[in-house]
């Protein structure tokens, strides 16, 4: 909750007039477009007047379509891209009844191409519509204008994880007013103490809060009971945080079980469609970059060759999708005796968890220092691409070695098929630290859409560019 309700409501009714509006204008536009702006041969003009009426009947249907996609609620942490989804999901809906009616109606022949203009127009104009009062909402949440205050219930050290969670988001955050103690609880975080859980009712009633966070997974049902009780009554919306918060990623919904209310977790890998999709992406690419890069990889294997001994490419095992081992492709950029030597050098490891890192690496070949800096010893991994080992976008492999030491939640990042890069390559690469990394991977594989793909590869080249994280 981001919002006050009151603030919601008078935002989401505003943004409803204006979609009752913009197609009014969309469509209007389309006829000046078509038959007054010259850029089209009239032969026989048709007057506006004759469309008045079924413009205001394509504006009826464009805000009722609207209304029941529940598009006109200002979900600010909704991004752009799928917001543009939900907008032209709802047109083509506000669309099809109009265009029966048109092409069944003989009383009067309307120009397609108007139909056609008006749509795109007022697709357009509400999309920048809906993100330009998004863009207002967040700025006023920031300076604490209509933001729901939230309350959080518990001091513990569990509370103290909730409320850093919550600072993580800006807007969330915007909203954080105070904490109190449950019996036998010292508040340490840094957030306004208001006093215990016996004071509820007054705090909701003299401060006016809008949310209240239960964040002890421990408090009894009689405490549960009567915070709920007193939120009921002064129409607070209650949260309460579970004690494995950070399990419930993905999409989650509640099943009934006959009397029993249950959470229930959907599958976080990708499913059947989408795994065709990023193939087909991966196979068109690999094939594209493989010729296009063809003279570099001949150019690198040539200069590898002339200053030290050894193959030209690294085999490497690692492990991919579900466990399957595969040997990963990388130009050398170690000397030859680089993997006997490892064991000198791992109590000097500069990278937190079970991954290997550092930065001055005495084992990397004076070339190898120029490849890893901006990352071409990695371009033989289209070929893994290619053969449907990797992917271009997912989470890295890791070795065998690293697998053992993973925590449980981390095994998450092997449920896919590795990637060139990913999202914590575009956000910091070896800077990060590894729980970090494995995050940013989960995340990934939790949120993946065809959009965030294509932003990660753009995202690639400049910090590839850059070489800032990269050793």
């Amino acid at each position: 909750m981001i919002l006050r309700r009151q603030t919601e409501k008078t935002a989401g009714q505003i943004i409803w007039l204006g979609f009752f509006i913009l197609p009014i204008i969309g469509f209007s536009f389309a006829w000046w477009f078509r038959f007054k702006s010259g850029l089209f041969q009239v032969i026989d003009l048709q007057p506006y007047d004759e469309y008045k009426i079924p413009i205001l009947i394509v504006a009826f249907f464009w805000v009722f379509a609207f209304g029941m996609r529940n598009i006109h609620h200002p979900e600010l942490q909704i991004g752009k891209w799928r917001e543009f989804v939900k907008i032209t999901g709802a047109s083509i809906i506000a669309l099809i009844f109009p265009m029966a009616i048109s092409f069944t109606y003989r009383g009067y022949f309307y120009s397609r191409l108007v139909m056609a203009l008006g749509s795109i127009f007022t697709l357009a104009l509400c999309f920048i519509y809906k993100e330009s009062a998004k863009i207002i909402l967040k700025k006023l949440v920031l300076k604490r204008i209509g933001v729901a205050k939230k309350l959080i219930i518990g001091c513990g050290e569990f509370a103290e994880k909730v409320v850093d969670a919550i600072r993580k988001d800006p807007l969330t955050a915007a909203g954080l007013v105070g904490m109190v103690s449950l019996p036998g609880e010292r508040c340490t975080a840094e957030l306004s103490y208001l006093g215990d859980v016996e004071d509820i009712r007054k705090l909701l009633i003299e401060k006016g809060f809008d949310e209240v966070i239960l964040a002890n997974p421990q408090t009894d049902e009689d405490t549960i009971l009567n915070i709920i009780y007193e939120c009921r009554k002064e129409q607070v919306q209650f949260e309460l945080v579970p004690q494995y918060w950070h399990l419930l990623r993905g999409h989650i919904t509640v099943e009934e079980i006959g009397e029993l209310r249950a959470t229930a977790f959907a599958d976080l890998a990708l499913k059947s469609w989408q795994k065709i999709v990023k193939r087909i992406i991966d196979i068109s690419i690999s094939t594209i970059s493989i010729i296009l890069f063809l003279p570099i990889i001949i150019t690198v294997a040539f200069a590898i060759k002339l200053t030290s001994e050894g193959s030209v490419f690294f085999r490497q095992e690692r492990i991919g999708r579900n466990g399957r081992k595969f040997k990963m492709m990388k130009f050398r950029s170690m000397y030859n005796d680089a993997e006997k030597r490892l064991k000198k050098y791992l109590d000097k490891n500069e990278a937190s968890g079970p991954i290997f890192k550092i930065k001055h690496d005495p084992r990397i070949t004076p070339i190898g220092k120029f490849l890893r800096r901006f990352s071409i010893d990695e371009l033989p991994q289209i070929f893994n691409v290619f053969a449907g080992q990797m992917s271009l976008v997912g989470p890295r492999p890791p070795l065998e070695r690293e697998i053992i030491k993973y925590k449980n939640w981390q095994l998450k990042r092997i449920d896919v098929t590795p990637g060139m890069t990913g999202l914590w390559q575009v956000s910091g690469r070896s800077d990060l630290p590894f729980d970090k990394m494995a995050e940013l991977d989960i995340y990934y594989i939790e949120h993946w859409s065809i959009w965030m793909d294509i932003k990660i590869l753009f995202k690639t080249i400049p910090a590839v560019l850059s070489g800032r994280g990269a050793y």
